[in-house]
């Protein structure tokens, strides 16, 4: 059996050498089985099935591998991830309703709450993408997802904001396994045909938890405020320290580690033999020791530059989401529950966005028009922010909500790290670690000089460093392109 499903799982070349240099292989499909006829792959029909999903035109095995991959792997990371960032961002949610007068946070407090998450996360990130090569992902990513719930429980505890930088400090440490051990999974299963959409869908998880965020907030202001002495911030860290607790234990058993070496109980001896084959299809090699080699081999190539420089770029300018629902609350418009509900319309544009712009890289093999588009339009937005006074509300709204257009874009920046070094995965890795690394180094300190919480509504400083940092991520998007078009990857001899 086997033996039978490599053959039908041949290498192409041509593809591999596509995908390496940053694109996704122009035809991934396995010998034709007789299902689609010549004729009917030339039918409207079947190219739209084709693009709306790409398992169409696989064997009927892979397809049946590709389903159960997806049910487990992709079950699991969209509700881990949705629970991560539950964790990350509901100190914002809390903020505005009564954090910030019980803990008598004043100033640049709130920054700080956000800067010592993001050392914690710097910290914390190429470590645990080393750990994943001496410890299973299917333990270690699950076990510090548990310890982290922890952590934002005891939060609802805490007396003055001092407590509050301590645990976010070890939130961010213990999280930072999360984003970069989650891509590193989904390179280690699926084809670049494969994977465009679905780290869209995985990253799309988080901004659905974002909009929950800010509903299950404005029920709780509602609802529970009070109620056994806890204010409605504090029941928030409650409950999303208790939602995390079942999808832990559930990660212990889904997460499949990689195809050479995993003991997942759901996957049956001749499905491991299809994953082995497709990986090696594409030219994605199985995990193997990690050298001083792989380090030199990073350092003296160019892909760990460019992507830190545009990924640094993506993360920076995003970040002026975050800072939309304190300007509703500086605007004395609204109330509690509005200011919690009106930003989860700017994470329906992203998830709506981000699986577009999934779709559309995937569907004309190409990733860099969708980062194009989507850092052009948060460009725009960031531009109206800064060029419009703060008494046109309408402006300003339309500012904002275009500023939500671009976060989809990192999901794809990372796929194209997948794709240009399937050759190692120590250097997918290792690369994707630095990368964030840098990023959210980068995001520790520059957010502290661009955005004051105490300017509100006005971060003019913020708006117009966003609109920078979107106009660097389109010119290094350009140098990539550059690049990746005349490399010719693979480890030094």
């Amino acid at each position: 059996m086997a033996t039978a499903t490599t053959n039908r799982l041949s290498i192409d070349k041509d593809n591999f050498d596509t995908a390496s240099r940053g694109g996704t292989p122009r035809d991934e499909e396995v010998v034709p089985d007789g299902e689609y006829s010549q004729e009917r792959k030339k039918t409207l029909r079947y190219k739209i099935l084709r693009v709306l999903w790409d398992s169409l035109d696989k064997s009927p095995e892979e397809r049946k591998f590709i389903n159960k991959a997806d049910w487990w792997i992709m079950s699991y990371i969209c509700v881990a991830y949705f629970v991560k960032y539950l964790d990350q961002t509901n100190v914002v949610n809390a903020y505005v309703s009564g954090m910030k007068e019980d803990l008598d946070m004043k100033g640049n407090d709130y920054n700080l709450l956000q800067t010592m998450f993001t050392v914690g996360y710097v910290l914390g990130n190429l470590p645990s993408q080393l750990m994943m090569t001496k410890i299973r992902p299917s333990i270690w990513l699950p076990s510090l997802e548990l310890i982290w719930g922890i952590l934002v429980m005891a939060m609802a505890a805490a007396k003055n904001v001092e407590t509050l930088y301590v645990l976010r400090f070890f939130i961010g440490l213990l999280e930072a396994s999360a984003y970069p051990g989650i891509l590193t999974l989904l390179g280690n299963w699926y084809t670049p045909q494969e994977l465009g959409k679905r780290s869209c869908i995985f990253i799309s998880s988080a901004f659905v938890s974002q909009m929950f965020s800010g509903y299950l907030q404005a029920a709780l202001y509602s609802g529970m405020d009070g109620k056994h002495g806890l204010r409605a911030w504090q029941w928030l860290f409650i409950f999303d320290g208790i939602i995390g607790i079942p999808v832990c234990i559930y990660g212990f058993f889904a997460v499949p580690d990689s195809p050479a070496n995993s003991r997942a109980r759901w996957l049956k001896p001749e499905e491991k033999a299809i994953a082995i084959a497709r990986m090696e299809r594409v030219g994605r090699k199985p995990p193997g020791k990690l050298t001083w080699s792989v380090f030199r081999d990073i350092a003296t190539s160019w892909p760990v530059y460019l992507f830190s420089i545009i990924f640094a770029a993506q993360l920076l300018g995003v970040r002026i989401c975050n800072y939309f629902t304190i300007y509703l609350k500086s605007t004395g418009r609204y109330t509690v529950e509005q200011v919690n509900v009106i930003p989860t319309g700017g994470f329906a544009i992203q998830v709506v966005t981000t699986l577009f712009y999934a779709w559309l890289a995937d569907g004309i093999r190409r990733r860099e028009p969708s980062i194009y588009i989507a850092s052009t339009i948060s460009l725009v937005g960031c531009i109206i922010l800064s060029i419009y006074p703060e008494h046109n509300h309408a402006a300003m709204m339309a500012g904002w909500f275009l500023a939500y257009g671009e976060a989809g874009a990192s999901a794809l920046i990372m796929t194209m790290i997948n794709e240009l070094l399937s050759f190692s995965t120590e250097q997918r890795l290792v690369v994707i670690g630095i990368v964030e690394t840098f990023g959210f180094t980068m995001n520790a300190w520059v957010i502290l000089l661009t955005y004051n919480s105490g300017e509100a509504p006005r971060f003019k400083i913020g708006y117009e460093m966003a609109a920078m940092f979107f106009a660097i991520e389109i010119v290094a998007l350009a140098a990539i392109w550059y690049c990746a078009r005349r490399w010719r990857p693979g480890p030094k001899a």
